[in-house]
């Protein structure tokens, strides 16, 4: 159920604030969640969010700023594009990816991986410092 909040913006069900009349262009979407509209539209031609079009302008409903905070939360993360579409696939427009049992399996895969990286680097980092302490001597 949506509550009318006295600037006349709507508060939705699912927490997000839209203006009265349901949707947000663009440019109030990028403000709302701190992203650039560039970002924005890169998620869209990678198929990630596909808000509806009036005319020429993109329309943002609630669903698709959830949407956008999740795919904001995975990127900062580390995710890439591939696995988020797989996580968001798992989800109900409504729901949190950090609230999703599925997407925490996801997320606990992708941690493996950064830190068998990070055990990778170490290793690198250990034979570039050797090498070049051999070099100098």
């Amino acid at each position: 159920m949506d509550n009318q909040i006295d600037d006349g913006t709507v508060m939705s069900s699912g927490g997000s604030v839209l203006p009265q009349d349901g949707f947000l262009f663009i440019g109030e979407l990028a403000k709302l969640t701190g992203t650039d509209p560039k970002t924005i539209r890169f998620y869209e031609r990678v198929e990630l969010i596909s808000p509806p079009r009036h005319g020429r302008f993109r329309t943002y409903l609630a669903s698709d700023v959830r949407r956008l905070k999740n795919i904001l939360t995975l990127r900062r993360l580390g995710v890439p594009i591939a696995q988020i579409r797989e996580i968001l696939d798992m989800l109900t427009p409504e729901e949190d990816v950090l609230a999703s049992e599925k997407a925490i399996r996801h997320l606990k895969q992708h941690l493996d991986l950064l830190k068998n990286r990070q055990d990778e680097l170490k290793l690198q980092i250990e034979k570039t410092n050797s090498a070049l302490e051999s070099l100098v001597a």
